[in-house]
């Protein structure tokens, strides 16, 4: 059963687990969901969906452009903060952080719409992601961001079967995204496949869906180890050779999976 040999996989020790795998509006597997960890880029998913609301009332924001400031160029990852261009849409912008992952991306986007209006709306429709602060900024209560794989999972699969132009920006970057080096790395498939990934410090999280006739095949893994990236690294690959290997690519494109929970 696969259930089986995907527990088997799950670490002892030395590192902290949070998985959700659903096939359609199925769980099929899960472990830890409701488990909170430091969402790192992850949380980007959370601010996007509340923009989305927003464009909901006026499709024009999507041409807006923000300026990009020294104050609000900050490390870490993305280009923004390196290249000379000043001025962003917000189109380009939420390609960026879904795409590649921009800090100074995300901020301008939080701060355009306001973080305490975002993190209140949040709770309301997706319980579990938490925009506590700004990416490479502390906050002074010292909130943090956070995510669960319960949660994440709930925005993956709105974007992946959503069916408008926001829903198409969206899915552009995530099919796009630059790292496929974790989840995906030994999937043995040629079909698109929708994903993110994020690291900072002991943190390890990727998001990934295939889309099938039935639904999307979607999994949410968190991780946070203790002092072993590479330990870490090798069980996402892992766990991701094991899940696509159950994948039937001749059956994908007429009837999804085959028999996937029996094998």
């Amino acid at each position: 059963m696969l259930k089986n040999e995907l527990d088997a996989l799950i670490p002892k020790n030395g590192i902290e687990t949070g998985i959700m795998l659903c096939y359609g509006d199925e769980v099929i597997y899960q472990h830890n969901a409701d488990k909170v960890f430091p969402a790192a880029g992850m949380i980007d998913l959370g601010i996007v969906a509340y923009i989305e609301e927003q464009w909901k009332k006026d499709p024009k924001i999507l041409d807006e452009e923000l300026e990009v400031t020294e104050l609000s160029r900050v490390r870490g990852a993305g280009v923004i903060s390196k290249l000379r261009q000043s001025k962003w849409s917000l189109r380009d912008l939420i390609y960026l952080i879904t795409s590649v992952g921009d800090n100074t991306a995300s901020n301008l986007l939080i701060e355009r719409f306001d973080i305490y209006e975002i993190d209140e709306w949040l709770k309301e429709n997706y319980p579990g992601i938490r925009l506590g602060r700004e990416f490479m900024r502390y906050s002074a209560t010292g909130q943090d961001n956070e995510v669960t794989a319960s949660s994440m999972m709930k925005v993956l699969q709105h974007f992946i079967t959503s069916k408008d132009e926001f829903g198409d920006l969206v899915r552009s970057g995530l099919q796009n995204h630059a790292m496929s080096f974790y989840l995906t790395a030994m999937g043995d498939t040629e079909l698109p496949i929708f994903n993110k990934s994020t690291h900072f410090n002991h943190l390890l999280h990727e998001v990934s869906a295939l889309r099938t006739q039935k639904g999307p095949l979607s999994l949410v893994l968190l991780t946070e180890y203790e002092d072993n990236k590479s330990q870490d690294v090798e069980f996402i690959q892992e766990f991701g050779k094991l899940l696509y290997s159950r994948i039937s690519i001749p059956q994908l494109p007429k009837t999804g999976l085959a028999n996937l929970r029996n094998k």
